[in-house]
């Protein structure tokens, strides 16, 4: 591929600078300073300005702007806050030196932050050489064995089931283990940490799409014939099918629940590397959380990770996604397949529940908001979807029913960095059924810019499904590691996932 576009991404708009940001360029344009020198004076990193300055971070919490005012001697009301009364600049003042504290351990907090998401797949692989070798599934990647199937199932063989009674989790995320991942308040009194990980993203590192959702918590994966006596008080969904099929069971959670177990799994992971290198008296946390396939003991919400693959006679092409790490909250800065999202209902109520509680279905939500700009089936949705009426999904069902739609399952496997559970799955959408079904296709979506093979190439083309490619995207790109195992499962299965179509392991 010498002399050739490699992976090309549009770029993002990058949004005008607006309050604090505009603040403080004009400050340094004003005083002839460098974002560097700026930093410096305030103790920040200079990554940090930066993304203040061009908007890509906004600055909510009160002490940093209170900090800020006080080094740049400005007054409250030039960072946005309220001009305060004498008595409370003498509470300011002889509380400073717990403030200079506290803002220090959320800059510190805000640098292992940014590491951890510009290094999550180098984390990850680390991450990994932590478990015994039996465990690695691939690079990032973990699975019990049996989670990871001998051949892929078509998606209607995978059996859920639903358990009303399921203990409350044992681990949240607020242990004191977690303490090195939940900086101090600055505003909550000497030595008062964030309660959870989410609070803290929320007032100092807020992605985009950051909202507490109703979700689907995995709490055990077995064969048909012996969840029952696993779990007791298990509901097998209507239509269950023959023994011995795979069988997910869930209950519920939200989705700050295991992020909050998950993320601070990860933070500490990077502030671990940043220290020095991982071992397991660095981890703490990891450590309380122990055998990482033990879904009972902590929230465990999966991920649904769809391989696209577009399948032509004589080749075949998949979609990539560039996740934006200031988007989304977990797997941001990377590679993916695309459609991924967690699994839970698009609304609260109980239709909602029984309608969205099916795998195909909520890849279909997916494949309409990711790849078709669709934004209705959020999880805040009122209304039920009309998935026999409403499109996309009925063009989805039908097509699907013709067999000119395929979707399969390869199993269940859990990311080495977050333990996060990552449900494995591939699409493969005849050419002529994929040109129609995404004819208007978006470049970009609220998660991230979908990848094309050269800055000239249509997105819906992809990118081909060649060995040649699989191992450089593998092997040399920062690629989520659920991502790499659907192509790595998908390249290994071909033949029954396109059978007729011949794609040589050199190609």
């Amino acid at each position: 591929m010498t002399g050739q576009t490699w992976l090309w991404t549009p770029p993002r708009p990058t949004p005008a600078p607006v309050g604090v940001g505009q603040l403080l360029r004009a400050y340094r344009q004003a005083h002839g300073l460098t974002q560097q020198q700026l930093a410096d004076q305030l103790g920040f990193d200079q990554s940090y300005v930066s993304k203040v300055e061009s908007g890509r971070r906004a600055i909510h919490d009160i002490s940093t702007l209170r900090h800020i005012a006080r080094h740049l001697d400005l007054s409250p009301e030039d960072v946005g806050l309220a001009p305060g009364t004498l008595s409370d600049r003498r509470r300011d003042a002889a509380r400073d030196a717990f403030t200079e504290q506290a803002a220090a351990s959320q800059r510190a907090w805000r640098v292992t932050r940014d590491t951890l998401n510009r290094n999550r797949i180098k984390l990850a692989k680390a991450a990994s050489g932590l478990y015994p070798e039996t465990y690695r599934l691939f690079p990032g990647l973990l699975a019990r064995p049996g989670w990871v199937w001998p051949r892929p199932l078509d998606i209607d063989e995978v059996g859920l089931r639903w358990a009303d009674d399921v203990p409350e989790p044992v681990l949240t995320g607020g242990e004191p283990e977690t303490d090195g991942a939940r900086p101090l308040i600055a505003d909550g009194g000497p030595y008062v940490r964030y309660q959870r990980y989410t609070r803290a993203m929320r007032d100092l590192d807020r992605p985009t799409l950051f909202e507490n959702r109703l979700s689907f918590r995995l709490v055990d994966i077995a064969s048909d014939e012996d969840a029952p006596r696993r779990l007791t008080g298990g509901v097998a969904r209507p239509g269950g099918g023959d023994a011995g099929r795979p069988m997910l069971t869930f209950g519920h959670t939200t989705y700050f629940d295991p992020v909050d177990v998950c993320e601070t799994v990860a933070h500490e992971t990077a502030a671990a590397m940043m220290s020095g290198g991982l071992a397991w008296p660095s981890l703490p946390f990891r450590r309380r959380v122990g055998d990482p396939f033990d879904l009972a003991s902590r929230p465990v919400l999966p991920s649904i990770n769809t391989l696209t693959i577009r399948a032509d006679r004589d080749s075949a092409s998949f979609l990539l996604h560039r996740r934006s790490a200031g988007s989304v909250a977990t797997a941001g800065g990377v590679y993916h397949v695309i459609p991924a999202g967690v699994f839970q209902p698009s609304g609260i109520t109980p239709f909602h529940h029984r309608a969205d509680f099916d795998l195909w279905r909520n890849i279909m939500r997916e494949l309409s908001e990711e790849l078709l700009g669709n934004t209705e089936h959020d999880g805040n949705s009122s209304a039920p979807i009309d998935y026999d009426a409403d499109e996309p999904f009925r063009t989805f069902d039908e097509a699907r029913r013709d067999g000119r739609v395929r979707v399969s399952c390869f199993g269940v496997g859990v990311d080495a960095l977050t333990l996060f559970a990552e449900i494995l799955t591939v699409v493969v959408i005849e050419a002529d059924t994929f040109d129609a079904l995404f004819a208007d296709m978006v470049h970009s979506n609220a998660e991230g810019t979908v990848v094309s093979a050269g800055p000239h190439r249509a997105v819906a083309e992809g990118i081909p499904f060649t060995y040649a490619t699989l191992r450089r995207l593998i092997d040399s790109e920062p690629l989520a590691p659920a991502a790499a195992a659907c192509l790595e499962l998908a390249w290994r299965h071909r033949e029954q996932l396109m059978p007729g179509l011949r794609l040589r392991a050199a190609s």
